[in-house]
């Protein structure tokens, strides 16, 4: 059990957690709630559906305004469902291990998503719809690009966790997503998500990463429009 609060430390939630839960496999679910209701996580066995579904509530409060509502467009959700597994990527430097490691029984159809045959790109929003493994997916294609161009650009610290000093790509990552979310609009886009991406780096790093942000984008058909 977990108690979480908001800034003023005024409504403290109270997170019930089910650990081990025989529900599910390989997965994890998160009811979150406005302030000052109790969230419930179910978690089957894995730490990156864990770490998913409680950066699930950071991003509900960063961007949603601590009720969600700010979350309620197709395509700001299905971006909300993929963002909230960056947390976990940046303890990995390849994409060898993932939730089921087996194409036919993931809700997900890439696995490898920085080899340009197979990637999903901007104009492939057009033909998808479904939260999770359509137009969330072509978000999360898009991400695990910039992730992989900050690690290549800067280096893999092995101690992100523990150290957010660290000016390794993984690093970096983890400190743009978190100010990205504060900056996003209501009911937000892709283009949206791009630029406070961009605005991050200019109010974290001073456009230090600018090139190498605007690169990844572009390389999935999110350049400048």
């Amino acid at each position: 059990m977990t108690v979480l609060t908001n800034t003023a430390g005024r409504y403290p939630s109270i997170v019930l957690t089910s650990v081990q839960d025989l529900r599910s496999t390989n997965n994890a679910t998160f009811a979150t709630p406005s302030y000052s209701q109790s969230g419930t996580c179910r978690m089957s066995f894995w730490s990156a559906p864990i770490i998913h579904k409680f950066t699930h509530k950071i991003i509900d409060w960063l961007n949603g305004g601590g009720t969600g509502r700010r979350l309620q467009t197709t395509e700001s959700r299905e971006m909300d469902e993929v963002t909230n597994a960056i947390p976990g990527w940046t303890e990995h430097k390849d994409s060898t291990v993932w939730v089921f490691n087996n194409i036919a029984q993931s809700i997900h159809t890439l696995t490898q998503p920085t080899r340009p045959s197979i990637q999903l790109r901007y104009s492939s929003v057009q033909q998808l719809h479904e939260v999770h493994a359509d137009v969330g997916e072509v978000w999360a294609n898009m991400l695990h690009n910039v992730y992989a161009a900050l690690v290549e650009a800067h280096g893999f610290s092995s101690t992100a966790m523990d150290d957010p000093s660290g000016t390794e790509g993984n690093v970096v990552c983890l400190h743009l997503f978190i100010d990205a979310l504060s900056l996003l609009p209501c009911n937000f886009t892709l283009p949206n998500a791009r630029d406070v991406w961009i605005q991050a780096d200019q109010n974290w790093y001073d456009r230090t990463n600018a090139c190498t942000l605007w690169n990844a984008f572009a390389s999935q058909g999110l350049g400048i429009m």
